[in-house]
């Protein structure tokens, strides 16, 4: 099994990566680690040099400063040219495989089963310049002979989330002894899986020798947003209340869509065959 390169180790994915990367030969990249030749900076091309030395043949490509600003231009004026840029020098470092990370919003305003096979239509910055990315990457990867994947993140949740998300939010007024807890709608249908779900599926494709493309990491199960904060308080044995209606729906999201999990749960069925059943994950609630 080949080291794999993992640039952006210590964001959310990075972390529930390297807790499931037990047995994996895994280098881990970033901005924050000040270890001795491991620090990488994804807009200090200076940092990259130690990275490129060491000849990395397997990546995978977390690193994206900015978030959660979705509709920022910087996203498109920094963060694309930059990982361009870095791909390229990979690439002639001698790079023979890479998984980057792409997100549901690539798909746009679209309502039901979204399938990798699927048109995008991104409308916010950060979806455009991951869409453009991944479009670079097919095309260059592909031209020179290296192994690529793209994975489709929908809505992972876990420990380590970005404490305003809204799992999170609800865990801390929980715990603070709030009356009430404020959501918009609640209607809104959407895609929620555990980030160790996320990491394994970016560990299994890539050790994998035959996974290519893009692939949806997502549960395939719909709930509204308004189940999912119901049944975390109903699991949290709390009585706050909530305030539905109060905190606005988001105009760039449409009403109901999740992902066909059918490619990367063939792929996943593939790794158990070889590896055995592997442990399992619990739900949200």
């Amino acid at each position: 099994m080949s080291t794999i390169h993992l640039l952006g180790s210590n964001g959310f994915i990075g972390r529930a990566i390297q807790h499931e990367a037990c047995d994996v030969d895994l280098r881990c990249w970033s901005h924050r680690n000040r270890i001795s030749g491991l620090h990488f900076d994804l807009l200090n091309r200076e940092t990259w040099r130690s990275l490129l030395e060491q000849r990395p043949a397997n990546v995978i490509l977390l690193s994206w400063p900015g978030l959660p600003h979705y509709n920022e231009s910087f996203h498109l004026r920094r963060n694309l040219p930059a990982c361009i840029e870095l791909v390229e020098n990979l690439i002639d470092a001698g790079l023979r495989r890479i998984v980057a990370m792409g997100t549901c919003y690539e798909y746009g305003p679209e309502n039901g089963e979204l399938k990798e096979c699927q048109t995008t239509n991104p409308i916010n910055c950060y979806s455009i310049a991951k869409d453009s990315l991944r479009r670079f990457i097919s095309n260059k990867c592909s031209n020179e002979g290296v192994q690529w994947s793209w994975l489709r993140v929908f809505y992972p949740y876990g420990e380590g989330q970005n404490p305003n998300s809204l799992l999170p939010s609800l865990d801390r007024a929980i715990e603070e002894g709030k009356s009430t807890f404020e959501i918009g709608s609640g209607r809104q249908i959407r895609d929620y899986l555990p980030v160790e779900l996320v990491a394994r599926h970016a560990l299994a494709i890539s050790n994998s020798t035959s996974a290519y493309g893009i692939y949806n990491s997502c549960s395939g199960n719909p709930r509204s947003i308004r189940e999912l904060v119901e049944n975390r308080i109903k699991d949290r044995k709390s009585n706050i209340g909530l305030q539905v209606g109060v905190v606005p729906d988001r105009p760039d999201e449409p009403i109901a869509f999740w992902g066909c999990p059918r490619r990367i749960n063939e792929l996943m069925d593939d790794v158990t065959s070889k590896e055995g059943t592997r442990a399992s994950i619990p739900s949200p609630t």
